[in-house]
């Protein structure tokens, strides 16, 4: 049986990173297909980004949390001295898709914000990251050149609304069960088999 999962998540969530890596390893036990919605969770942030400790004010014991759980699962998340306005990189996202570089460029977007301390707003990061993947500065720029993506955005969260969707992540499987957070590979496998039985 194949399971469609709809991932929906934000570049800025670093449950959303742990949540894909736990789906990631299911792979090789199931045949899954991951599909991104991106939801952007700060829209309030500056367009090229906020100092860390400007929109947090316990931005230092916040990075040493996520360490700390990141540890839990084999990630050592760096220091994160700023928190990005995602949508332009969430813009790209959803043109990935459609080119199939999904994967590829959601991994390099969160690998850059949480390993790298990338500020993930900036245009300029964003051509090279998505070049990294196969994705041209042209591209890029055609995004960016239309409303297309960000109405997709839009439809993102309308979605989430209609749904009663209100924190990232949420996976939803084969459009029948919904799980919140980044749960442990167990609960997926419960999942997977209920919709057996079904």
């Amino acid at each position: 049986m194949k399971y469609t999962i709809t991932m929906i998540s934000d570049f800025q969530c670093p449950y959303c990173y742990i949540g894909k890596g736990i789906i990631d390893g299911l792979k090789s036990e199931y045949d899954i297909e991951i599909i991104f919605k991106g939801y952007e969770i700060h829209p309030d942030i500056p367009e090229h980004g906020i100092p860390s400790e400007d929109y947090f004010p316990n931005a230092k014991e916040k990075n040493l949390q996520l360490q700390a759980f990141g540890r839990q699962h084999g990630l050592n998340f760096t220091d994160i001295t700023s928190m990005p306005n995602s949508n332009k990189a969430l813009q790209v996202a959803e043109y990935a898709k459609s080119v199939n570089k999904s994967e590829e460029y959601n991994t390099a977007m969160y690998e850059a914000f949480f390993f790298k301390d990338i500020n993930i707003s900036l245009i300029p990061e964003i051509k090279k990251l998505a070049k990294s993947v196969g994705i041209s500065e042209e591209e890029v720029d055609a995004v960016f050149a239309t409303d297309k993506y960000k109405n997709a955005l839009k439809d993102n969260k309308k979605f989430c609304v209609d749904n009663n969707i209100t924190s990232v992540p949420t996976f939803i499987i084969n459009d029948k069960i919904g799980i919140v957070g980044a749960q442990s590979p167990e609960n997926f496998r419960r999942a997977f088999k209920q919709l057996n039985e079904q």
